[in-house]
């Protein structure tokens, strides 16, 4: 961030902050599960595991213990991290014990008093095949599961190609809004503008440059990013993006958001389409426009 990036806060503590917090917990964590006998191996996984840690990154910490420690740590998994830092806030998820439904990893989303998120995983050594985590930093391994060095993160960026999802959830939501704008529920008709930009637009931009993604885990989120996107898009997209009408609660503010998104998507996407050989979908693309410009009273400007 430069000084160009603030505005009528000071950010004192963004300007101050450092890695030093996180530097602290991943030393204290080595060293306590260095010296529990369930555990036999850990490592890292994240923007630390592959030297794009900051500041403002949490820590993706997994754990593997011995199969006949997995039942007792499926429950008492909090009291080993609480060793190591105490929390003010865990948002556990799943079960390694025998009886659970699922024999899986546990861990959770960890919070410290000083707000240091952490996520915690921790696997059954049998269930592990350590040799083949990609973008990992091996903490400890006693028991030879892990790679000797750390691991690289494949490039996945790829060939442009056409977003399929992101053009029919597009559509759909240009036309959909309108039961929102309908109602007079500028809300819901905002929130619509936000979602449309973050999953549709950004989908595009991304699939011009090759990138189905930039998330690590995508299963069941149909966001495209997290907390890092600029570095992956060119400057003209991150202009494109900077450029859209600011919103405010009210209906106009989400036709204008709208309107905006459209004049940008669907002739960009409709290019793609073309590039790739996909099929476009030009009855959709109709019916949606159509309606969305017939029920607002609008012409949108789509020969760009």
């Amino acid at each position: 961030m430069n000084d160009e990036s603030f505005g009528r806060y000071s950010l004192a503590g963004v300007r101050q902050a450092t890695t030093q917090p996180h530097e602290a917990f991943i030393a204290k964590a080595r060293e306590v599960l260095a010296g529990d006998d369930r555990v036999l191996a850990a490592y890292l996984v994240g923007g630390f595991a592959v030297g794009m840690g900051d500041a403002f990154s949490d820590v993706d910490l997994h754990i593997v213990v011995a199969d006949d420690a997995a039942d007792e740590l499926g429950e008492a998994w909090p009291e080993l991290i609480h060793e190591i830092t105490p929390t003010v806030w865990i948002q556990p998820f799943g079960s390694m014990t025998a009886g659970a439904p699922r024999r899986g990893p546990v861990g959770g989303i960890c919070i410290t008093p000083d707000w240091l998120h952490f996520d915690i995983v921790i696997r059954a050594a049998g269930t592990v095949n350590g040799h083949v985590i990609e973008g990992m930093l091996p903490l400890l391994d006693k028991a030879g599961l892990l790679p000797s060095t750390p691991t690289a993160r494949p490039d996945r960026r790829g060939e442009a190609f056409y977003p399929e999802a992101a053009v029919s959830m597009f559509l759909y939501m240009l036309g959909n809004v309108v039961a929102a704008i309908g109602r007079d529920e500028p809300i819901p008709a905002s929130n619509g503008v936000i979602m449309t930009r973050d999953i549709a637009l950004v989908g595009l931009f991304l699939a011009e440059r090759g990138i189905a993604s930039t998330r690590e885990n995508t299963v069941g989120n149909p966001f495209p990013f997290t907390k890092r996107l600029r570095r992956y898009l060119t400057d003209e997209q991150n202009a494109i993006l900077e450029s859209l009408p600011a919103l405010s609660p009210t209906i106009d503010s989400a036709i204008d958001g709208f309107v905006a998104l459209a004049e940008i998507f669907l002739p960009r996407a409709k290019r793609l389409a073309q590039a790739t050989g996909a099929r476009w979908p030009e009855e959709y693309e109709r019916a949606s426009v159509s309606h969305f410009e017939r029920s607002v009273g609008v012409r949108l400007e789509l020969s760009k």
